[in-house]
């Protein structure tokens, strides 16, 4: 059986800084006082603000100095140690909090696996998240973490928040996946398909039955990473897989039965909201009750990135609302960037089980991967259920499933490649003190003992291994460090998304129904209530368990 993440000493938080310590301890404390702020309307609209606020300013704002193009013709390890009109404007690199280092002689690859792998038995669970928890992050973070195959330093996101693991990168794949039609009760349509057996809505099938994607689906990409499974199955189990995928826009939304349930809610919430629409509009063209959808939509993933997610992850008791207002005159509100350190701190991969329970048997990894009729077969709202009645494992170091490892090492090397700064760097770049000892990383003498065999002085302790070596938090869903990144980059990058700012966050952007639902909107529960249709069961979505 799993053990509990923290059957260890507390880890020793005196490098943290006075006024963090101070901070943690209140927002994580005295629950009756904030339950009281966020019944106040004036109370709770000042903490959200003053904490949003605080968490973005904990660093430099964009724009930044620093990014990860190269100097033109230099080797791929050679970063520009300087600001260029280049480095500022082209959005196809990821940009960079700290400058780019050369580090002192780091461990070898083959030692730092060991950092990742489980000891027998010794595999730990989270204390409050679900796999529905790990499962939205993935997908989510699919959508803007997007790095280019052909060079780790490169990115082909928009750097928004822009749903285009629903709606696609472009116009072309958007266009591919609707309806198109100016017929009444059709406009703004997502393509569908309803299960003969279950009755339920999904997206159309991506293959024909001779294993060809379909001609209409042409300007779509393939599932990332779907030939590479095809070469590692037997034939027959290939091509019974490529049977269930789904028409998605975005290339990865088919990694999972849980990342497929996450986009097909949202494509039956596309659909509802376009029939709202159209009947309070009914001269909109299907090109206009489309978009305006696609913006609800948009916004609504916000809403619930925000109310949901960050609140979960974070282990104070005040509930942060995704107030844009916050956001419109700050000195913060910068257009968005998503830096290389964001895209390595979301490798989250010891979240997740060495097990699936998404079927009446336990689901091992290589059976869960890309097989879309665990999806069907259970049902939307059993399966949303199921992922969100298992608990998903500890984010940390020594807890990663073996199937994950190699995926793990790409991460470190990552790193390397692009010459990031060390993790006590980071630690006082985010307003954190430098730690001095490896007791005050972690408090398990079992991780101690690795990363002080490994690295010697804490200094030196590379930035993607200390993110996952820190404790998790009572409460929280991750370690320190990842969390106020995280706040940092999400607050900045989500409220200021183009959807949310000043003259366009209201009813003429997003219809009247629209704007109703968004308002009405914070948790996944609150789509999913909306898009069961004949299925009357009433069906849990939470991140907590």
């Amino acid at each position: 059986m799993p053990r509990q993440p923290r059957d260890h000493p507390e880890r020793d938080n005196s490098a943290d800084g006075l006024s963090n310590r101070i901070e943690a301890h209140m927002l994580s404390h005295y629950p009756a006082f904030w339950n009281f702020v966020m019944t106040v309307p004036f109370l709770r609209k000042i903490a959200n603000k003053a904490i949003i606020n605080r968490a973005v300013m904990r660093a430099r704002t964009r724009p930044s100095p620093y990014g990860s193009m190269a100097v033109q013709g230099d080797s791929a390890k050679e970063m520009a140690g300087y600001t260029s009109w280049e480095m500022m404007t082209d959005t196809a690199w990821f940009g960079r909090h700290l400058p780019a280092t050369t580090p002192d002689a780091l461990p070898a690859l083959e030692d730092v696996r060991a950092l990742f792998v489980v000891p027998k038995g010794q595999q730990t669970e989270s204390e409050n998240s679900s796999v529905l928890f790990l499962s939205f992050a993935q997908w989510f973070t699919d959508g803007f973490l997007m790095t280019d195959a052909r060079d780790t330093r490169k990115t082909n996101t928009s750097h928004h928040i822009d749903f285009n693991p629903l709606y696609g990168l472009n116009r072309a794949e958007s266009d591919a996946i609707r309806e198109k039609s100016e017929a009444r009760g059709q406009k703004g349509r997502l393509k569908f398909e309803t299960d003969p057996i279950s009755g339920e809505v999904f997206a159309p099938k991506l293959y024909d039955a001779s294993g060809a994607i379909k001609p209409e689906f042409a300007a779509l990409r393939p599932p990332l990473k779907f030939e590479r499974y095809l070469s590692r199955v037997p034939p027959a189990r290939g091509e019974a897989v490529k049977q269930t995928l789904f028409a998605f826009a975005g290339d990865r939304a088919n990694t999972t039965p849980y990342t497929a349930m996450l986009n097909t809610l949202f494509l039956r919430e596309h659909n509802r909201l376009c029939g709202l629409l159209e009947a309070d509009n009914p001269a909109w063209d299907d090109e206009r009750v489309f978009q305006t959808a696609r913006n609800v939509n948009i916004a609504l993933l916000i809403k619930i990135v925000v109310e949901e997610y960050i609140n979960h992850i974070s282990p104070y008791y005040f509930q942060i609302s995704a107030d844009p207002s916050v956001c419109w005159h700050a000195q913060w509100n910068k257009p968005n960037w998503i830096p290389i350190e964001f895209n390595l701190l979301y490798r989250w991969h010891s979240l997740t089980p060495d097990h699936f329970e998404i079927a009446d048997t336990a689901v091992p990894p290589d059976a869960f991967i890309f097989d879309q009729w665990l999806l069907t077969a259970v049902g939307l709202g059993p399966a949303m259920a199921r992922a969100c009645g298992q608990r998903a494992w500890n984010m940390g170091l020594m807890n990663t499933p073996d199937f994950l490892i190699e995926v793990e090492m790409a991460s470190v090397v990552q790193g390397r490649l692009n010459q990031l700064a060390s993790y006590n760097d980071y630690r006082a770049a985010m307003g954190f003190g430098r730690v001095r000892a490896f007791n005050q990383i972690t408090g398990d003498p079992a991780r101690q003992d690795i990363l002080k065999r490994l690295y010697g002085d804490v200094d030196k302790v590379e930035f993607f291994v200390g993110l996952f070596a820190e404790d998790v938090a009572p409460r929280a869903a991750v370690p320190p460090l990842i969390g106020r990144m995280v706040a940092l980059d999400a607050f900045s990058q989500a409220l200021t998304n183009p959807l949310l700012s000043e003259h366009i966050f209201n009813a003429q952007t997003f219809g009247q129904a629209g704007w109703q639902a968004i308002q009405s909107t914070s948790k996944l529960q609150d789509v999913l209530n909306r898009n069961l249709g004949s299925d009357t069961k009433s069906y849990v979505a939470t991140m907590t368990i």
